[in-house]
């Protein structure tokens, strides 16, 4: 499990930069592969500068690059596309993918509300049967026996369901269950999340009330307060 976050980790850090997620944007709004160049002019950078960040994103494994098909002398250019994930991808490649889409989802494009829209965003994957997290099965350490009332073993299986969740995305979760608190000890977007903190903190507010709300029990999401830590985020979740 470790070394699955790990890589998790590591490919959400190549989207831990404005300009990358700017690139990839581009890529991705083009059905035919670009050259540098243009993916250049698109964003407003140096060439040079923006092919070490396709270095980064194809080494992720977001954009990969061929040479240009040419009928006529002189070195072909190299042309980028961004990369579809297959159907078959291991969890922590599709944990990654549902969050780079959710996060792109508003991205390059004006909103009126850009919190509400991407905590949307994040409460319509994590309300989804293919969350990651979600499941009506009791956790592993969930079952609090047949002492403990209904309404509390509830409030385990939805903690247990959304730390999970935060695990596969690579948050390194903690959960205080007494205080009604889950710490994400490890933020994969930080340099990101403290860039556009409005997009990408509602997206993981709205995650974690999509798989609240579809685990089903009395736990909400009330609020995420971010970087109490140089990567610590928290929490906040309330009982009705």
């Amino acid at each position: 499990m470790r070394d699955m976050v790990d890589r998790a980790v590591s490919a959400h850090r190549a989207l831990a930069s404005e300009s990358r997620m700017a690139i990839l944007h581009v890529l991705q709004q083009h059905a035919e592969p670009l050259p540098l160049g243009e993916v250049a002019t698109t964003v407003g950078l140096h060439p040079n500068t923006v092919r070490e960040h396709l270095d980064r994103l194809a080494a992720a494994g977001f954009v990969a690059s061929a040479p240009e098909v040419r009928h006529r002398r002189g070195r072909p250019r190299l042309l980028y596309r961004a990369v579809e994930r297959p159907a078959d991808a291991t969890t922590d490649e599709r944990a990654r993918d549902e969050l780079v889409r959710m996060l792109l989802s508003g991205y390059g494009r004006p909103m009126d509300s850009p919190r509400a829209e991407a905590e949307g965003v994040g409460c319509a994957w994590g309300s989804t049967m293919n969350g990651l997290a979600v499941t009506t099965d009791p956790e592993p350490g969930a079952d609090a026996g047949p002492d403990v009332p209904a309404a509390a073993a509830s409030r385990l299986r939805q903690l247990a369901a959304l730390e999970r969740h935060f695990e596969d995305l690579g948050f390194a979760p903690e959960a205080e269950p007494e205080q009604l608190l889950l710490h994400l000890r490890r933020c994969p977007v930080a340099d990101l999340a403290r860039e556009r903190p409005e997009v990408v903190c509602s997206v993981h507010l709205g995650v974690a009330r999509g798989v609240l709300g579809r685990q089903g029990g009395p736990l909400v999401a009330d609020r995420l307060e971010p970087f109490v830590g140089p990567q610590h985020c928290v929490l906040h979740l309330a009982e009705v």
